[in-house]
C-alpha cells in the first residue's frame, strides 16, 4: 500500500458527498507502484482523501466548486486565523446560530479567514455534511442534529497548510485543468456520480448540474489522457451507462455504503475504479 509517511499525512479536514475514506485502502493498493515519481493531477479535489493519503512531491489540484478551493487557499495562507475563528464558531454553535452563519455565507462576496471558518463550520455542522447550492449558487443545506461538534483543530490546520504549501490549487472545469496534462503524469478523477435515483442530490455542488453530458466528455477526456500516455484512475458510479463509455479500460467493482438520497438513508451501493493500466 502506497502512503505518505505519518510525519508528513495531513488528514482531510472537510466532508464531502462521496467521500473516498471507505475505500482509499483499496484505491492505494491498485495505484501504479511509481506513482510518487509522477505528477499528481486531481480535477475533481473535494475533501481530498487520496491526495492526503499519497502527499505527492508535486500536485495540480482543482475543483469546480469556486469557494471550496478558495477554502483550501485559505488554510493554506492563514491556518492559524481561520483556526481562531471555528473557535468561535465551536462556542456558539446551535440551531439558530447555524442559520445566521449561513446567511452570513450567503450574503459576503469577499473571501476571508473569517469566510473559510464559515464555509469549514457549515461543512461540519449541516445536514448528512452535504454541499449544495440552489441555481442562484446559495447554500442552503438545513442544520444537521449533532450531540458533538467536530472542527479541524489548530494543528490539524497547520499540518493541511505545510502539506499545501508547495502545490498548485486552483478553480475550473476539468477540461480546462487537464489541458496542461504531460505523459508520465498520474491523474485521479472522482466525479459527482451518475444518480441513483430521482432523489439523489450529490451533483449539485456548483449552480451548473454535473450532467450525463459532462460524464461523456470526461469519458472522451479519459481517452484522451490515455492517448498522451498519462496514468489514470477513475471512480464513479456502477451504471449501465457508465460502464458502456470505460469499456476499453480495467474497470472493477467495489461495494460501499452510502447516503443515496437527501434523507438520512444509508444502503450498500456498487461504484467503479476505472483504470487505464493492469491493477
Amino acid at each position: 500500500m502506497i502512503v505518505a509517511t505519518e510525519k508528513s499525512m495531513a488528514k482531510p479536514f472537510l466532508k464531502w458527498a462521496g467521500g473516498k475514506r471507505q475505500i482509499l485502502r483499496h484505491l492505494l493498493e491498485a495505484l501504479p507502484p511509481d506513482v510518487h515519481k509522477r505528477t499528481y493531477r486531481e480535477p475533481f479535489l473535494g475533501a481530498g482523501s487520496m491526495f492526503f493519503a499519497l502527499n505527492p512531491a508535486r500536485a495540480f489540484l482543482s475543483d469546480a466548486n469556486g469557494d471550496l478551493i478558495l477554502c483550501y487557499e485559505e488554510v493554506r495562507d492563514n491556518p492559524d486565523l481561520v483556526s481562531e475563528y471555528l473557535l468561535i464558531h465551536k462556542r456558539n454553535d446551535c440551531e439558530a446560530y447555524y442559520y445566521r452563519v449561513r446567511e452570513e455565507y450567503n450574503r459576503i462576496a469577499e473571501w476571508s479567514a473569517a469566510q473559510s471558518a464559515r464555509f469549514i463550520y457549515l461543512n461540519k455542522t449541516c445536514y448528512n455534511g452535504i454541499f449544495r447550492v440552489n441555481s442562484k449558487g446559495l447554500f442552503n443545506v438545513p442544520y444537521g442534529r449533532h450531540e458533538k461538534i467536530s472542527l479541524p483543530s489548530r494543528e490539524h490546520l497547520r499540518q493541511v497548510s505545510r502539506t499545501l504549501r508547495s502545490k498548485k490549487i486552483f478553480t475550473g472545469f476539468f477540461e480546462k485543468t487537464l489541458e496542461d496534462a504531460q505523459k508520465g503524469d498520474f491523474i485521479y478523477l472522482d466525479p459527482p456520480y451518475p444518480p441513483l435515483n430521482g432523489t439523489s442530490c450529490f451533483n449539485h455542488y456548483i449552480p451548473a448540474r454535473f450532467t450525463e453530458t459532462d460524464q461523456e466528455n470526461l469519458a472522451e477526456t479519459f481517452k484522451l489522457l490515455d492517448r498522451k500516455g498519462c496514468l489514470l484512475m477513475m471512480t464513479n458510479g456502477s451504471s449501465e451507462r457508465i460502464q458502456e463509455l470505460y469499456d476499453a479500460f480495467n474497470v472493477h467493482e467495489l461495494s460501499v455504503r452510502r447516503f443515496i438520497t437527501c434523507k438520512q438513508m444509508r444502503n450498500i451501493v456498487q461504484e467503479l475504479v476505472i483504470t487505464n493500466y493492469e491493477v
